[in-house]
């Protein structure tokens, strides 16, 4: 087994995606799989055309879901872009959702959004965004902000912590995605574990912890959401999207060998020359 933990980094989703697919085909076992990856992306705003293509060509021969499909289940952007603000798009997201999971028997046990926007706890349904969007607006009016760590309780978001009014550690603003007594399967969703939204001087970080990740089926798809959702709430609170990092417990490229090559050798030109 590959155990050894592995970092690769991206100046756009595009080459941070597709330096993780050959990390991963390029372990020493030569199994595709590799345990603890880390991708780092220096800008999660961009894409470089050439590589996305490739993705969605073989995304498309191996029958799994469009790229912008998995995508939505992270981040609805076109919704995003036709709602008033933030809490306007929950709202309407939490209408459609009983269909969303009605429709698709991909989820039918929710969607990584609706998990955001409705969460399952013990008081009720949990909206994490307007929550994380209010404690980050009421950080930044804060003269000199203090670099507190806000922390929610997996089984109950919403529960804060006891801050640390001293602290210099920079903000710790998490989104949890798991439900405690509901998700109870051995595998499937939710393989995101949680979002980690970090404040530094005017930018907004993020990392997303999965504990397992089809680089092929659902990686792309899954740094785009991602990326889309970093954007969305740097914007809303008047903030710099800064890196996105995505920790994979086990990472996996769901692909035939011969078709892997096929895309490395298809885009890493792209990756070489692009923006």
């Amino acid at each position: 087994m590959s155990i050894a933990q592995e970092t690769v980094r991206g100046s756009t989703i595009s080459s941070a995606w597709l330096n993780a697919v050959i990390a991963v085909t390029e372990a020493p076992d030569r199994q595709h799989r590799l345990f603890h990856l880390v991708t780092r992306i220096d800008n999660p705003a961009r894409e470089q055309p050439e590589i996305r293509a490739a993705a969605d060509s073989l995304v498309s021969e191996l029958g799994y879901s469009p790229i912008e499909t998995v995508a939505n289940t992270i981040f609805p952007a076109q919704l995003a872009a036709t709602s008033r603000d933030h809490g306007h798009l929950a709202d309407r997201y939490r209408r459609v959702y009983p269909t969303l999971r009605r429709l698709d028997r991909g989820n039918r046990n929710g969607t990584y959004f609706g998990r955001i926007v409705a969460h399952p706890a013990a008081g009720g349904e949990h909206d994490q965004l307007a929550e994380l969007v209010r404690r980050l607006r009421t950080e930044l009016r804060t003269p000199g902000p203090k670099s507190a760590r806000y922390e929610m309780n997996i089984s109950e978001p919403g529960e804060l912590a006891t801050p640390e009014p001293e602290s210099d550690q920079p903000a710790d603003l998490p989104v949890h995605v798991y439900a405690v007594g509901q998700d109870n399967s051995a595998m499937g969703f939710p393989c995101l574990s949680f979002c980690s939204f970090q404040l530094d001087q005017g930018r907004l970080h993020m990392v997303a912890h999965y504990r397992r990740q089809h680089l092929i089926a659902r990686g792309y798809g899954n740094y785009f959401g991602l990326g889309r959702l970093l954007g969305y709430v740097s914007e809303t609170t008047g903030l710099r999207p800064g890196e996105l990092m995505i920790v994979a417990g086990a990472a996996e490229v769901d692909a035939p060998a011969y078709r892997i090559r096929q895309l490395t050798s298809d885009a890493l030109a792209a990756q070489d020359h692009g923006p």
